[in-house]
């Protein structure tokens, strides 16, 4: 029997020929638990992170533009096709946007405060005979 395999597969097998053996050591569940914790914690902070710059940097903008725009139209310096509604929608906006990580952080405080937490004494089994 004639077996063919293109150079690239080769190279894969390979390569996993080697790894296999120094990745034992992470490849038991404890370790899979672990990474899984740190990837969780990291995406947590990462959506904190994404929730304030959207409601800082978007609700401010918001809120600096439409007091920019109405300042400039009360002045009669530009702005005519805005009117004063879209400003007025602009500004509240901008201020619930402003106070988007607050109300968050209430929320998750007020409904979600009891935290789930896993310890090694969760995880392991415990026999009383």
């Amino acid at each position: 029997m004639n077996i063919r395999m293109n150079s690239n597969v080769a190279l894969a097998l390979g390569a996993t020929a080697l790894l296999v053996p120094a990745l034992t050591g992470v490849g038991h569940a404890q370790a899979i638990d672990e990474v899984m914790q740190t990837a969780t914690g990291h995406a947590n902070t990462a959506w904190g992170y994404l929730i304030n710059a959207v409601g800082f940097i978007g609700g401010g903008g918001l809120l600096v533009g439409s007091l920019f725009s109405a300042y400039r139209k009360h002045n009669g310096m530009g702005g005519n096709n805005t009117g004063y509604g879209k400003i007025l929608a602009a500004a509240v906006v901008g201020t619930c946007l402003l106070a988007l990580p607050f109300y968050e952080r209430t929320a998750s405080t007020t409904l979600w405060g009891a935290k789930a937490t896993i310890t090694g004494e969760q995880q392991t089994i415990k026999f009383n005979q």
